[in-house]
């Protein structure tokens, strides 16, 4: 199951899924929650800004905005969760890309030397990758695959999957981020550029072993920040110390109260005496 995430779509899938309260598809709508929402949360941040410091209209008008944040929580993790249980269950390798999400939600404002174009443009495409939570996509196909028996393996982020025909292989360096459709010169294969590159992304990790978690020829991260895999290290080449609970051996017994009924009264000791 190769799985192709976007802003357009949330997920191109080699393979079908289905939703609640929908057919099957290849095709997972990104809902948009944070959009949604959007206008009834900058009238409350608004109403925020307005109120003084300390005053019982502040804290009331702060809760509205705080429960507002929640229910856009709420809402991406229960139709995340319900898309991540279909691809862990349904499917025994599921198949994702290493995104850079610092690198793809960077600002583009630049410096004062040299300004950044199209800041307001990038900015809201900025929220719309954040919107999407793909960190929070892998980390739920990574305990979710261990935890139904299936296998989670991750493309290398520069393979070229959009560009790639799935279906003879040749390669297309002229598509741009505008062509929605890819048209393969060779065999004439035209299909979405999306669904094209979640074949190419199931095909990519094909040959992986059976119970290696990374497709060949892939560095493995933690999670879709790029954060570094290995344990902090020390100066002088050591590592930090990590508390874990499962270090072995019995666990401390909690302290129980004692029965005054079951205690045996202290022995009196006599003392001998002199003739």
């Amino acid at each position: 199951m190769g799985v192709d995430l976007g802003v357009r779509t949330l997920a191109a899938l080699s393979r079908p899924v289905t939703l609640p309260g929908a057919p099957e598809t290849l095709m997972v709508p990104n809902p948009r929650h944070l959009a949604a929402d959007t206008r009834r949360l900058t009238h409350a941040q608004r109403a925020l800004s307005r109120t003084r410091k300390g005053s019982a209209r502040r804290r009331k008008t702060a809760q509205r905005v705080a429960t507002l944040h929640h229910r856009i929580a709420e809402h991406r993790a229960t139709y995340l969760h319900t898309l991540t249980k279909q691809l862990t269950t349904r499917y025994a390798t599921a198949v994702i890309e290493d995104l850079n999400v610092r690198g793809m939600s960077a600002s583009a404002r630049g410096t004062v030397e040299q300004p950044g174009r199209k800041v307001r443009q990038k900015a809201g495409l900025n929220r719309s990758i954040l919107d999407m939570a793909p960190a929070e996509i892998r980390r739920q196909l990574d305990y979710k695959t261990r935890w139904n028996g299936s296998r989670l393996a991750v493309c290398d982020r520069y393979f070229p999957s959009s560009k790639t025909c799935s279906a003879c292989g040749w390669l297309n360096p002229r598509l741009t981020l505008a062509d929605r459709t890819f048209i393969c010169e060779p065999c004439g294969l035209t299909i979405d550029r999306d669904l094209n590159a979640a074949r190419n992304i199931a095909a990519h990790a094909d040959a992986a072993p059976p119970h290696s978690p990374v497709a060949p020829g892939t560095e493995e991260t933690r999670n879709a920040r790029r954060a570094a895999a290995r344990p902090a290290t020390l100066q002088g080449g050591r590592q930090a110390v990590k508390k874990r609970e499962d270090t072995g051996g019995q666990p401390p017994v909690p302290p129980q109260r004692s029965d005054p009924l079951t205690l045996h009264p202290p022995q009196r000791q006599e003392t001998a005496k002199g003739p």
